[in-house]
C-alpha cells in the first residue's frame, strides 16, 4: 500500500490538475491483554505471552471516475508476543478453534473506513469500531467496539495507534520543492508517519546557501527519549523523511537503547555473563526489533547438528539478557 501511495503522490506532484482529496490512514498495533501464561505451542510449556491486534487501513482516495483513484483497503491481524523468547508469533490460535490447523492470524478485512482528524471508524467482524489517536503511545488512544447491542472500550496494555488525515492541498504546497527534490518527497509519503502530514516549509526554514542551518532542529518539536540525549542523538536511529522507520548505526550507545528498553537493560546489567559487556547493537543490528541468532556468534562446544536448530539455545540458556538464571537451575 505504501508503494502504491508513493507512486500516486509522485504522479500527483508533477501533474497540473490537483485533486480535492485527502490522504487518510489508520495504522499501528496494540496489546489487548496483560502478560499471561499460555501454552501456544502445545508442548506442555506455558510461556509468558501478550496478545496484540494490528490495524492497517485507508479509505478510498479520490473519486471512482478519476484516473488516480485508489479503492478502500484495510485489514486487521492478530498475533502474540512470546515475552520469554522475545519473538512475535503468527497463527497461534490452535487452542481456540475446532479446525485441525490453526486459523490464520489474518488478514481480516476492514470495511467502510472513514477518517476525520484523529478519529477513524470502520467495520470488522460484523461490529463497528471507533479508534481515536490520542498522541504518541497507547495511554491516550481509545478503541471502542459496538456489536449492535452494547458499546465497550477495549483495554490496552502497550503499543500505539496512528490516525492521519492530510489534505491533498497540503501536498500541493510541496510541488515547487519536489521539482528538484523528487526522492525526499517520494520517501516521506511512502514511509508515512506524522512527518508526512507536514509541508516542506515547516521543517526547512530556508535554502542553502542563503541559510546555513536551513532546517528546524528536531528538539524544537520532539522531546528526547532520555536526558542523556541531545540534538545529535536523533540521527543515530531516525531520518527526517522516513522517521517512522527506525534504523540504527553500528555505534549507537547502549544507554540510548535503555531509554525505551529499560527492563531489558536492567536484566542484562544484572547478569554476570559476558553478554553484559556487549553493546546492544551487536545483537540488534541496523533495524529496530531485529535480532541475530545465537549461531551468529556461537558455534562450539555443541555439535554442529545441535547448533543448526534455531531457537534451541533458550531451552538451556534462558534468554540472551539473562543467562545466569539458567545456570542457577
Amino acid at each position: 500500500m505504501r508503494g502504491l501511495l508513493a507512486t500516486f503522490i509522485g504522479l500527483f506532484l508533477f501533474c497540473s490538475q490537483p485533486m480535492a482529496a485527502k490522504l487518510n490512514e489508520i495504522s499501528g498495533a496494540v496489546a489487548y491483554t496483560e502478560k499471561v501464561l499460555f501454552d501456544y505451542t502445545k508442548d506442555g510449556v506455558r510461556n509468558n505471552v501478550q496478545f496484540w491486534l494490528e490495524f492497517k487501513g485507508s479509505p478510498a482516495l479520490g473519486d471512482r471516475e478519476d484516473a488516480g483513484y485508489k479503492p478502500e483497503s484495510g485489514a486487521i491481524h492478530y498475533y502474540l508476543v512470546d515475552m520469554d523468547n522475545k519473538k512475535q508469533v503468527d497463527n497461534w490460535l490452535m487452542g481456540f478453534s475446532m479446525m485441525e490447523e490453526p486459523p490464520p492470524s489474518g488478514p481480516y478485512p476492514m470495511t467502510d473506513i472513514h477518517v476525520s482528524g484523529n478519529t477513524a471508524t470502520f467495520s470488522a467482524f460484523g461490529m463497528s469500531w471507533t479508534v481515536i489517536d490520542g498522541g504518541e503511545g497507547y495511554v491516550k488512544d481509545t478503541v471502542t467496539i459496538d456489536d449492535g447491542f452494547k458499546s465497550r472500550k477495549m483495554k490496552m496494555f502497550g503499543g500505539d495507534l496512528s490516525v492521519l488525515a492530510t489534505h491533498m492541498a497540503a501536498v500541493a504546497e510541496n510541488k515547487s520543492c519536489a521539482e528538484c527534490h523528487k526522492k525526499p518527497t517520494t520517501d516521506i509519503w511512502a514511509a508515512g508517519g506524522k512527518h508526512a502530514t507536514l509541508s516542506c516549509g515547516e521543517c526547512h526554514v530556508g535554502h542553502p546557501p542563503e541559510e546555513e542551518h536551513s532546517y528546524t532542529a528536531c528538539m524544537e518539536c520532539h522531546e528526547p527519549h532520555s536526558d542523556q540525549m541531545g540534538e545529535e542523538s536523533c540521527a543515530h536511529c531516525h531520518r527526517a523523511h522516513t522517521a517512522a522507520k527506525v534504523t540504527h548505526s553500528y555505534n549507537v550507545p547502549s544507554q540510548y537503547c535503555a531509554a525505551c528498553h529499560q527492563e531489558a537493560a536492567d536484566e542484562l546489567a544484572e547478569s554476570r555473563s559476558k553478554h553484559s559487556d556487549i553493546a546492544c547493537v551487536l545483537c540488534h543490528q541496523e533495524t529496530h526489533k531485529a535480532t541475530v541468532t545465537c549461531q551468529y556468534c556461537h558455534g562450539a562446544p555443541h555439535p554442529t547438528h545441535v547448533m543448526k536448530k534455531i531457537g534451541i539455545c533458550a531451552a538451556c540458556h534462558h534468554t540472551a539478557h539473562d543467562l545466569e538464571s539458567a545456570r542457577a537451575k
